[in-house]
């Protein structure tokens, strides 16, 4: 049986669709969007969407904390961003509302994150993951912390 592509589809900066092939951004898109006031305080800082520049960002991401790699960091306490999926689910466990905010998925179909840490490291900085793809090392590591995977993908346990 032929091994699943380790192929992640997104929108990020200006809408942007990436690929990105085991580690490596493949395919940037045209922006969409011309100015994004968000992006241009990020780490990698994006004043102007296009091309080149989104293709830095997601790649600055991808050395910094492993984004679509098996090297992922599966925790971290700092926030990405003061919005989101990830960062809200992070707050109201924090906060001790866990059981309405357990049921919520910070990528479709993939993760129940039970502690803030968890739910910000695995789920902060992907924006508009529109296709992730399972990596079994990563997967491992979120069970190893107390997270659920529901929904590992082919090929995976």
């Amino acid at each position: 049986m032929a091994e699943e592509p380790d192929e992640h589809i997104m929108e990020a900066i200006g809408r942007c669709r990436v690929v990105i092939r085991n580690g490596i951004v493949v395919e940037v898109g045209d922006p969409i969007i011309a100015s994004c006031p968000l992006a241009k305080k990020m780490a990698c800082p994006v004043q102007t969407p296009d091309r080149e520049s989104v293709k830095a960002n997601i790649e600055n991401r991808i050395r910094t904390w492993g984004m679509c790699t098996p090297r992922r960091e599966v925790t971290d306490a700092r926030p990405f961003v003061g919005f989101g999926a990830s960062e809200i689910l992070s707050f109201g466990l924090s906060a001790g509302c866990s059981t309405p905010l357990s049921l919520l998925l910070t990528v479709p179909g993939r993760l129940l994150p039970p502690i803030p840490s968890l739910s910000r490291g695995s789920g902060g900085g992907c924006r508009a993951l529109l296709k992730p793809s399972p990596i079994p090392e990563v997967i491992r590591r979120i069970e190893e912390h107390g997270g659920t995977v529901i929904r590992p993908g082919p090929g995976l346990p």
